[in-house]
């Protein structure tokens, strides 16, 4: 968006705002410049009760109000820069269809006449879904030409006891008591969303067994206090160096399950690494005069044509204890074919 008087009027119709279409006055603008708003409209936007964002003509966001950030659960520093398209959000409509990947309704060509209203649901951080309001609207140059679109979404319910019930089952149903990070049930379910995005050929990914070592004899030396602190800091340290596009969660007992969503076939194993070190390094836990450390064996698949999410999951195990049959605190990485990037 331009700023000064080339900036936008902004209009209130029914429960959400309105955007007019931007119009382009100094030749010298970019399309970034038009879709970030100016100091004086961002603190406006920021202070909408609707979530806001918008997109450039490839699915890029461009701008995430604080209240996007409140309905969806994600940072705008999470979003920004990232595609839409990319399973951030995964709205869902009417016919069960994730619209937003396979035909992006902020895109289609008769909201550039008509701003489109759909009711629909998003997939919270968390894993639950939050039924919302969308309201697309064009932002157009002044030949008329798309450069971007917004979109302006609210809560179905806006009593605030309702919101926070949603909230709060998703919580209970999605996140791993311990640990504070998703469970074994939110692990499954992104699994197959991911699987089903990947087989669309949408997304690649990895499928990434983690166990700690010795866990046992952790709980039997020191009790299962120790123990517990020793799942919360193994978690907080995976957590830690992932990317913000990645998932990390608590398969069962010392069993973490990781999703590394779009990272190269030669970088794959330098993470994993990475992630190996972190481990050994961050993960000291004290016990009294006595300092506990783990160390962590780790096992990965990739998507093969004939996959089932979890026969992926089986392939990542099998490696996994290949790691403990050779000595504990190591990677074990199925064999990829030699090229650059799966995404080729």
């Amino acid at each position: 968006m331009g700023d000064g008087g080339d900036s936008p009027a902004l209009a209130a119709e029914g429960s959400c705002a309105k955007l007019p279409c931007v119009r382009r006055k100094e030749k010298g603008k970019s399309m970034a410049d038009l879709l970030n708003p100016s100091p004086r409209l961002r603190f406006i936007f920021d202070n909408l009760l609707d979530g806001l964002y918008f997109v450039d003509k490839q699915g890029k966001i461009t701008y995430w109000n604080p209240t996007a950030e409140r309905i969806s659960g994600y940072k705008s520093k999470e979003v920004m820069g990232r595609s839409c398209r990319d399973g951030i959000l995964s709205f869902i409509f009417v016919k069960n269809e994730e619209s937003c990947i396979a035909d992006c309704p902020l895109l289609r060509e008769p909201v550039r006449e008509t701003p489109l209203e759909l009711t629909a649901s998003l997939r919270h951080k968390r894993g639950y879904r939050v039924p919302i309001r969308l309201r697309c609207v064009p932002l157009l140059d002044e030949n008329g030409g798309v450069v971007g679109a917004a979109g302006i979404f609210e809560y179905v319910s806006t009593r605030n006891d309702a919101r926070l019930q949603i909230e709060k089952l998703g919580e209970f149903a999605y996140n791993d008591s311990l640990t504070k990070i998703p469970n074994r049930r939110y692990m499954e379910d992104a699994l197959h969303e991911w699987a089903h995005l990947h087989f669309r050929g949408k997304m690649n990914f990895a499928v990434v067994m983690a166990d700690i070592d010795f866990f046992k004899k952790v709980n039997d030396e020191h009790g299962h206090d120790v123990g517990d602190l020793v799942l919360k800091k193994v978690a907080e340290t995976l957590k830690k160096n992932l990317r913000c596009a990645d998932i990390v969660g608590r398969w069962g007992g010392e069993e973490f399950l990781l999703l590394l969503q779009d990272i190269p076939s030669e970088r794959l194993r330098r993470k994993l690494e990475s992630l190996r070190m972190a481990i050994e390094e961050d993960c000291v836990v004290e016990d009294g005069d006595v300092t506990v450390r783990v160390t962590m064996s780790f096992g990965c698949s990739v998507p093969r044509e004939d996959d089932a999410p979890l026969t992926l999951v089986a392939r990542a195990d099998e490696l996994l204890y290949k790691s403990k049959r050779e000595g504990r605190n190591r990677v074990s990485i199925e064999e990829i074919k030699p090229i650059t990037d799966w995404r080729e």
